[in-house]
């Protein structure tokens, strides 16, 4: 067992501006800096002496940092500090991209999600993460600052290997970038815990789809899991094995199957990795089948 311990030493400073944060991150070596947002994992993460930062960047007061704003193309920004609340209650978001405020609302509680931000979440790089899956399937991408600029990675590849991420030692996650959805699409984010909105994620599922009334068929479908792998991931193959069919009894199924094989859940004392592939099977199911639905509903209009 870990014990909470008071925290560690460390110095403070308080950045107004994304260059002010990158100068302090510059040159400094892996586990110097820590960022502080919400602090809903960091700070546990201290007080177990996980990490003991010889200084600590308070990102709360960068000017911009956590905005939400549409683009000229129909797209999203949102800042890094946004607040999982302020996405929650953001009516671009509800209005455009639901997928993403129906996965905020199965984080923790009110409490929580008015402190914890939508770039933790992200750049913690833990594979039981509920909005990595939602984003993923939203065809996100993060913003990298650092001291020579920026640049946009897909978040498809933003998780290279267990609790790591593309970006380098001297980048912070300034902003995720969301395309506009296409017409006839919605998703859903579906997950298993012990107790609701207070334990982390068994298992979670996102499934996205782009539905063809013509055909009545699945146009496109993605689907992303958390805590089915080392990381959260995207199921590709299990994507493409419902690509351009009809939503029947044996295409989810063989879909869920093609899922089961991809991911490669562990066992832990929350649950072993058999019982987690009963999970995902069922989850798969689930989650296409309803976003199938919301998509038919709306077969104008994105989520």
């Amino acid at each position: 067992m870990t014990y909470l311990r008071r925290l560690p030493k460390f110095a403070y400073a308080g950045p107004t501006t994304l260059s002010e944060v990158t100068a302090l991150v510059a040159d400094t070596a892996p586990g110097e800096i820590l960022l502080l947002a919400g602090g809903t994992d960091a700070i546990l993460q201290m007080r177990r002496r996980e990490r003991t930062p010889k200084t600590v960047v308070g990102l709360k007061g960068v000017a911009g940092l956590d905005g939400i704003a549409e683009e000229s193309d129909g797209g999203l920004t949102i800042g890094a500090t946004a607040t999982l609340a302020a996405l929650a209650a953001s009516p671009l978001v509800r209005r455009r991209f639901g997928l993403l405020a129906e996965a905020v609302l199965q984080i923790g509680g009110v409490e929580l999600r008015n402190v914890a931000t939508i770039g933790g979440n992200v750049a913690g790089a833990l594979p039981c993460a509920d909005l990595p899956p939602a984003l993923m399937t939203l065809g996100a991408k993060v913003k990298l600052a650092g001291p020579k600029g920026a640049r946009w990675v897909a978040l498809d590849e933003f998780f290279p290997e267990f609790s790591r991420t593309a970006a380098q030692p001297n980048e912070i996650l300034a902003a995720i970038g969301l395309p506009k959805p296409a017409p006839g699409s919605a998703g859903t984010y579906l997950k298993f815990h012990d107790r609701h909105s207070m334990d982390m994620t068994v298992v979670g599922v996102a499934a996205f789809v782009t539905w063809d009334a013509k055909k009545k068929a699945v146009a496109e479908v993605r689907l992303a899991y958390a805590n089915s792998a080392p990381t959260v991931m995207r199921a590709r193959q299990a994507e493409a094995v419902l690509k351009g069919q009809a939503p029947s009894d044996d295409a989810l199924a063989a879909c869920a199957e093609e899922a089961c094989k991809e991911t490669k859940p562990r066992t832990s004392w929350r649950a072993n990795g058999a019982y987690r592939l009963e999970l995902i099977r069922a989850l798969t199911k689930r989650a296409i089948r309803r976003a199938c639905e919301k998509a038919q509903a709306r077969p104008g209009d994105a989520p």
